[in-house]
């Protein structure tokens, strides 16, 4: 079994923003070409890699890029022994000149061409045996011809080199060693197999909702019998995916039902069973109130949610597709939304859908004789209709 390998990984905003752009800016977790226009160049240096053993050989470079042709990306690999160097009679550390803002990213490619070990043009995997040195960083230029902003998801960076030759024969490693075209033709194999590997090692971020990508969270809703999951937002989808167990688990519950419903809208609904109504039977405000509002029926639910969690049209029927799913089959429900009104007799709550407002004087217009005050919630209380 061969040795791991070791790598670097930009995946973040923080490492990338810990190189220099030029008409490339961090966007989350990517770099993005930020030309307006599409044209031009995009140029990205990443930070100083330290393997921290001398004579390193480093690898492979991968980058992860979209919407760039081959056409479009030269890269030049960079690699010293040391910080220290010198330049047109002075010596700088590498460190210094890239801290140093009044120099363009251009100029400090240049001011760097001594340690240049390999220029690569079109390809976004490449190996870099030829390439040695404790210190190694990269100068990435994107030309804007596509349509769309090129996009860099993540650059990693493989050490120490490993090559397949090294498991032949010494009749073959001799013969190859000046032309080393059979060491290049097993790389080929070599990078798949790694690659293979590595979305082994990584199998168990797919089914994570957390870390998985968007493309696989439709296929883990399969698994866990979630329907309509196009309704859902990424965001939600990943959260609803983080509870379905346990959620599942108590399904046909009260607590499950208000809980997948919260993840929809972003706060909890009001719940009434109407088994629950029945201790207040014989009373004044069960005749007169109560069974207007919900009726007799103790195996009827009443879902309530306030109006301002209804963005859509659609969404009254999506949160009603998901209590018809959380619900068991033989228990009808009715949704209500609670509008921000005060109707007696109606499903007015105060300090939930209805607020009291500041009075207003008495008008005798003809129109109406006191004011009529529609309140949303505690930040619209001064709000007021005719």
């Amino acid at each position: 079994m061969r040795e791991k390998l070791k790598y670097f990984i930009l995946n973040n905003a923080y490492e990338f923003g810990r190189g220099i752009c030029e008409n490339m800016e961090v966007d989350g977790s990517m770099l993005r070409f930020s030309s307006e226009k599409m044209s031009g160049i995009g140029r990205f240096m990443s930070r100083v890699f330290d393997s921290g053993d001398r004579g390193t050989i480093w690898h492979r470079l991968l980058i992860d890029m979209e919407n760039c042709s081959a056409d479009e990306l030269h890269i030049t690999v960079f690699a010293s022994e040391q910080r220290e160097f010198t330049y047109e009679g002075a010596t700088f550390t590498i460190s210094e000149v890239f801290r140093d803002k009044g120099l363009s990213i251009e100029k400090k490619a240049q001011m760097f061409k001594p340690f240049e070990k390999r220029r690569i043009n079109g390809a976004r995997d490449a190996l870099l045996h030829d390439v040695s040195g404790r210190y190694l960083w990269i100068y990435i230029e994107v030309f804007g011809i596509s349509e769309k902003p090129a996009i860099i998801r993540n650059i990693r960076l493989y050490l120490p080199a490993e090559s397949w030759i090294d498991r032949l024969p010494q009749i073959y490693r001799k013969s190859d060693r000046e032309e080393k075209f059979l060491e290049r033709y097993l790389g080929i194999f070599q990078t798949l197999y790694e690659e293979v590997e590595d979305e082994i090692d990584r199998i168990s971020d797919i089914f994570d909702p957390e870390c998985t990508e968007s493309g696989f969270l439709e296929w883990l809703a399969e698994w866990l019998d979630i329907s309509d999951c196009s309704v859902w937002e990424e965001q939600k989808l990943r959260r609803l995916l983080l509870s379905a167990v346990s959620l599942y688990r108590g399904r046909g519950t009260r607590e499950s039902l208000s809980k997948a419903i919260e993840l929809y809208t972003g706060e909890p609904p009001f719940i009434i069973e109407g088994f629950s109504l029945r201790e207040h039977i014989g009373t004044p405000v069960y005749e007169r109130t109560l069974v207007p509002m919900y009726g007799n029926d103790p195996y009827k639910v009443f879902i309530l949610v306030r109006s301002t969690v209804i963005r859509t049209e659609n969404d009254k029927d999506i949160i009603s597709r998901i209590a018809r799913e959380m619900m068991p089959v033989t228990v009808d429900f009715e949704l209500k939304v609670l509008e921000p009104y005060i109707f007696l007799d109606q499903y007015s709550y105060l300090g939930i859908n209805t607020f009291l407002g500041k009075p207003g004087n008495a008008a005798l217009d003809g129109r109406s004789r006191i004011t009529f005050s529609v309140i949303g919630d505690k930040q619209n209380d001064d709000k007021e209709q005719i």
